[in-house]
């Protein structure tokens, strides 16, 4: 543990700008990086619906597909003011804003917290007289300094379209007020726990709570909605007839007041430490710690059980909604003609269900380059550990994972479906349908290992691989691009499961390219420096 050194501020002051431009200096390309992922894919999302939807008979048409649709309004949320271009394209970006922007806020938090932290940077720098709570506050500046630049693009390329401006304006100060929320709860969360994964833990399940909450109240109408920070964005209602500028108070108020919190927690806590108690670990080592793969399984294990707990949870949830979706089908007919019913219906919440688990892949792979740059891995390989056993072990491990995560929410979802409906085969039609999606997971998971094996430092192209899959799951049928381009997605050459049948051409492409790229992967890794900086 380190303690502050009391230092007049008149005298070196907070130092608040020399955390800045440390933040700013080792932090620019993923701050980048997400700016531009969100203000892309939100330009390429309107750009498509006004491509697809070019008049105002045809915006009107597709609002009187979404009108009662339960299923949109559990996935995407209430599409309030469906009828134009600028609600249109809310609805079909809501999905993606729901889950990039809190996803955004924790990692930049926890990153220039936590991560740097638990590598030593915060207390060489905190030997510079830097005040305890500046670490924090600087991660919090550059996040909702990044955050405003991601709603400044956003109300561009909406005014850009012709839509109204102060109806752009309400929609990317909703958005940013979304991630303004979960820049505190990442910001108190950071103060509450020791290790790094935690927070992102912790953070997103915060996450599926309100995604679930939300869904709930959406569907059924009810007040559960205003539990969730994500229904607080969407009530504003920017396109609606009516648009609302008062939920935004809830947003800058909780936003308020976990961000102070945070900050004071910071400065009262000592360096290393966490507010909760940690856990003492065991005298000795455990049996299984004794070998590669079980120490591999040791990295792993906490994720994996998080992320089968958080994909079985919405796999419940949404199971739990499907006869409300039967019976918005049965009454509105054109969401058949749009989206495929309930079949389609299904097929979204497996996609959902899918990027869960391959999420999982690209993060359980990320921990190699980590262990890498922690120090954590040469002593390892000094051992009698080749290469290729120690990525082996991680890759087999992360693969059980991620096969764990797909079948265990599979078959949940299944069998919540098929109580509901009395239909037992549905069962085993949803489990298969996520089986045929193993192959796409494999491949985002080869793109990792082949990174991580030839230029690690590139090993976060696999989220973009990830980024461009949801986009393509969501957008991509509007999209008016050659096959090629959709067939860049994995998932999407798997095809639309239960609603279409899997291409089973597709299926053996894909695991051909798993195979091959892995191996690539593995050839760099035995090539190339360690540490490779």
């Amino acid at each position: 543990m380190t303690t502050a050194v009391a230092v007049p501020a008149d005298q070196h002051g907070s130092g608040i700008g020399t955390m800045l431009a440390i933040q700013l200096r080792t932090g620019w390309k993923p701050i980048a990086i997400w700016v531009g992922s969100i203000i892309g894919l939100y330009l390429v999302t309107i750009a498509a619906i006004d491509a697809a939807y070019p008049d105002a008979a045809t915006l009107e048409s597709y609002g009187a597909a979404m009108d009662g649709n339960a299923a949109v309004a559990a996935i995407n949320g209430t599409p309030y003011g469906a009828d134009n271009l600028g609600g249109v394209t809310a609805n079909e970006f809501g999905f993606m804003a729901a889950i990039m922007l809190p996803v955004m806020a924790t990692h930049l938090i926890t990153r220039a917290t936590r991560t740097q932290e638990a590598s030593g940077l915060l207390e060489l720098v905190r030997s510079r007289c830097v005040a305890r709570w500046a670490p924090t506050v600087g991660a919090v500046i550059t996040t909702l300094a990044a955050l405003a630049v991601s709603a400044l693009g956003i109300f561009l390329s909406a005014a850009a379209y012709d839509i109204d401006t102060g109806d752009a304006a309400l929609y990317a100060l909703s958005l940013f007020g979304l991630g303004a929320v979960w820049v505190g709860i990442a910001a108190l969360v950071a103060q509450l726990v020791r290790i790094p994964g935690k927070v992102y833990a912790i953070s997103l399940t915060v996450l599926g709570v309100s995604y679930a909450t939300r869904a709930i109240g959406d569907v059924n109408e009810n007040g559960w909605k205003w539990l969730s920070p994500l229904a607080w964005q969407q009530e504003t209602r920017p396109f609606d007839t009516e648009p609302r500028w008062w939920p935004l108070l809830l947003a800058a108020g909780t936003a308020t007041i976990l961000i102070t919190v945070g900050v004071v927690q910071s400065a009262r806590r000592d360096l290393g430490s966490g507010l909760l108690n940690t856990r003492a670990g065991p005298d000795r080592a455990a049996a299984h710690t004794q070998s590669v793969v079980g120490l591999a399984f040791r990295d792993h294990r906490a994720s994996i059980a998080a992320w089968t707990a958080g994909a079985i949870a919405v796999a419940v949830i949404f199971g739990a909604l499907s006869d409300a979706v039967a019976d918005a089908v049965a009454s509105n007919p054109a969401f058949a003609e749009l989206d495929g019913g309930a079949d389609g219906y299904l097929a979204l919440t497996i996609t959902m269900l899918v990027l869960m688990a391959t999420g999982f892949a690209v993060q359980g792979l990320a921990k190699l380059r980590s262990a890498e740059l922690d120090g954590n891995l040469e002593p390892t390989l000094a051992r009698a550990v080749s290469r290729h056993t120690w990525l082996g072990s991680h890759l087999a491990v992360v693969t059980a994972g991620y096969l764990v995560v797909t079948l265990a929410s599979a078959l949940a979802f299944g069998l919540t479906v098929g109580d509901l409906g009395d239909d037992g085969n549905q069962t085993g039609e949803i489990l298969t349908s996520g089986i045929a999606y193993v192959p796409a997971i494999a491949v985002v998971a080869a793109v990792s290992v082949a990174c991580f094996g030839w230029m690690p430092r590139w090993q976060g192209i696999a989220w973009l691989v990830l980024g461009y899959e949801t986009f393509i799951a969501f957008v991509g049928p509007t999209l008016d691009v050659d096959e090629w381009v959709l067939r860049l997605s994995p998932m999407y050459s798997v095809g639309f499961v239960p609603a279409d049948d899997p291409s089973t051409t597709g299926i053996a492409v894909l695991v051909v390219v798993a195979l091959v790229v892995t191996a690539f992967g593995f050839v760099g890794f035995r090539r190339r420096d360690i540490p490779h900086h």
